[in-house]
């Protein structure tokens, strides 16, 4: 039995898709809220289902520790909840967003420095979990540029997936028979 070790292309085309939407909506802000709604769910539910399948298939090769099961199930909810009620995720969206992303810019910060011995590209984390708290404080200060810092979160997001996605390496075990 030999173990194979490969990259996540998954994760990698997932922050990938990520940096393109946070591109669109730093290019084009008038987009509504409901648009965004809409697509911010699509997306954070992608991520949501990518990490959770990541922590289920790696926790024991990678040491990932129940925090990152419990951040794709808040990517989950969260995508779930915009896409079922975009109307109602369009008024509120900046606040709730707010809370997600302070939340999320603290876990990774924290995780950057924690394992910055054994995490490649712990450097990226570091600096999209600062831009995600900066992003995070913004929703709550200045609601009405929230397309512009969710560009911003969503780029810093995909950045860090896609770093993930090319530097974690992929365990698969490979049986012989002789």
């Amino acid at each position: 039995m030999d173990i194979k070790v490969g990259r996540n292309w998954g994760l990698f085309a997932a922050g990938i898709a990520l940096v393109i939407i946070g591109f669109v909506l730093l290019m084009v802000p008038g987009l509504t809220l409901v648009s965004i709604a809409v697509i911010a769910g699509c997306m954070f539910l992608a991520a949501g289902i990518v990490d959770a399948y990541a922590y289920f298939k790696y926790r024991e090769a990678e040491g990932l520790s129940g925090w990152a099961l419990a951040y794709a199930v808040c990517d989950i909810i969260l995508g779930v909840l915009f896409i079922v009620h975009p109307i109602a995720s369009a008024v509120v969206i900046p606040w709730v967003m707010g809370i997600f992303v302070v939340a999320y810019g603290i876990f990774e910060i924290v995780a950057a420095v924690r394992f910055r011995d054994a995490l490649p590209g712990w450097g990226w984390v570091l600096f999209a979990g600062i831009v995600s708290l900066f992003c995070g404080i913004a929703f709550f200060l200045w609601p009405g540029t929230f397309a512009l810092f969710l560009g911003f979160f969503l780029m810093a997001r995909g950045v860090q997936m896609a770093v993930y996605g090319v530097s974690l390496p992929q365990a698969t075990i490979v049986a012989h028979t002789h």
